[in-house]
């Protein structure tokens, strides 16, 4: 389901995806319509991909150092678990404000922000990791400094390339976005491990690196206001009644809250996120404290990101011959089924294949269900919506790893506990795509005649 970093990019793609289908179809189907240019033709284009690249791989390389690093600071699984629901909660929590920045302000100017900020936190944690100065607790402030960082300022490289791909070809970028996306996942695990077993200061000096490309890279990007107009063609005028920040977002909450299979939606996607994440720290902290290999705990992550990949490829395929409806129920039935053997055995060679086996089936439901919600949005809500989305499925997730750690450390159950309470929240989520408005989405040709 939703989620952003390593647990979440298994299961959030960009919901802008649902609905580029719809624009290149648009685009192919125009016979005065011409020929395109490809994408990696325009400049703009090249330098935000540069940019968002950048920032995605070191989130990725933070996030699978900080439990890590968490483990090896407190000697603590509870307190590793806790550092990660910290990030998450709060990360997930702002995101809306986040969203709501981004339609606002400047997003070149938010991207440059989020670079130079990323650049100067990640530089402080691998000083005080290189001379032996961090601490748990200062490790923990820094955390919570790049939680907050990513949920204010990370919306808005989603929010900046509406205004620089146009619109016929918007659904190749989001294509090329979804491969790198499967990409990262795919490798990010393994050079992180990598990166972690050579020092455990590493990960973050490639982070620092790779958020002072992604400032040289914005800067390059066009001077545009949030609307995507160039400045200097731009009234200098202020806006004449735009609505307050408080107003708009409030109403992004109101309009999502109020459609009934987007809150079944966000009720399937928090429980099926606390088994998500619970399975991926569970799993990481238990290989962790046992004494696995970095580069091996990293491979965990490169066996689930090659399911993605392949689920991927046939996600387009399964969207539109199964209905999206069923597509979500028999992908929760085969998460649930994939997690019921770590409930029974610890050992690597399980985990490796029951974490791939349930990734499988994610690419094809985040296709038709985020399809579904975002392309029955209506277009000035998008970025309100998919953020108030993000944040009610994700925050029940990103609490997860602090309960997670606590399980670990239950004398006679640890990870079998962890896993039963994978397997139940799985379970849940499965019985709520049988009873609730999603299982009646149909195929994407019938989305139009359903009702939010």
């Amino acid at each position: 389901m939703n989620t952003n970093d390593h647990p979440a990019r298994l299961h959030s793609p960009s919901p802008a995806d649902a609905t580029s289908p719809v624009t290149a179809d648009d685009a192919a189907s125009s016979p005065t319509a011409r020929r395109p240019h490809p994408l990696w033709r325009l400049p703009a284009y090249r330098r935000w991909f540069a940019a968002d690249t950048a920032d995605v791989v070191a989130v990725s390389l933070r996030t699978f150092a900080i439990p890590l690093l968490g483990l090896a600071l407190s000697g603590s699984p509870f307190v590793a678990g806790l550092l990660v629901t910290i990030e998450s909660a709060i990360g997930l929590t702002l995101m809306s404000v986040g969203g709501a920045l981004a339609d606002r302000h400047d997003r070149r100017r938010l991207m440059i922000l989020l670079g130079l900020t990323g650049t100067v936190l990640s530089a402080a944690v691998t000083v005080m990791l290189a001379t032996g100065t961090m601490r748990a607790t200062t490790f923990a402030v820094a955390v919570v400094l790049f939680a907050v960082m990513n949920g204010l300022l990370g919306p808005s490289n989603d929010a900046m390339l509406k205004s620089l791909v146009p619109m016929d070809r918007f659904a190749k970028a989001q294509a090329i976005r979804e491969a790198r996306e499967s990409c990262v996942e795919l490798s990010g695990g393994a050079i992180g491990g990598l990166l972690y077993r050579i020092a455990g200061w590493m990960p973050f000096l490639a982070s620092a690196l790779l958020y002072l490309t992604s400032v040289f890279a914005s800067l390059a990007l066009p001077k545009r206001n949030g609307d995507g107009t160039d400045k200097d063609d731009s009234p200098s005028s202020p806006d004449v009644g735009k609505p307050s920040f408080l107003s708009q977002f409030v109403e992004g909450w109101r309009w999502t809250l109020t459609r009934r299979t987007v809150l079944a939606a966000i009720a399937q996607g928090a429980v099926m996120n606390v088994a998500c994440y619970g399975s991926i720290i569970g799993v990481q902290i238990m290989l962790a404290e046992r004494g696995t290999d970095a580069a091996l705990i990293g491979l965990v992550g490169t066996a689930t990101g090659v399911a993605a990949l392949i689920g991927s490829l046939a996600a387009g395929w399964l969207v539109e011959h199964v209905p999206t409806g069923r597509l979500i129920i028999l992908t929760f039935a085969v998460f649930t089924a994939a997690m019921l053997p770590l409930v029974f055995t610890d050992s690597y060679a399980a985990a490796v294949t029951c974490m791939a086996m349930a990734s499988v089936l994610f690419p094809a439901l985040n296709a038709g269900e985020l399809g579904f919600i975002f392309g029955r949005t209506p277009d000035d809500m998008q970025g309100r919506v998919s953020t108030v989305f993000e944040t009610t499925v994700g925050v029940p997730g990103a609490l997860a790893p602090a309960l997670v750690g606590w399980l670990l450390q239950t004398p006679g159950f640890g990870f079998r506990a962890v896993m039963l309470l994978v397997v139940l929240c799985a379970a849940a989520g499965l019985l709520l795509a049988c009873l609730t408005p999603t299982r009646r989405i149909p195929l994407p040709p019938q989305w139009e005649q359903v009702e939010l």
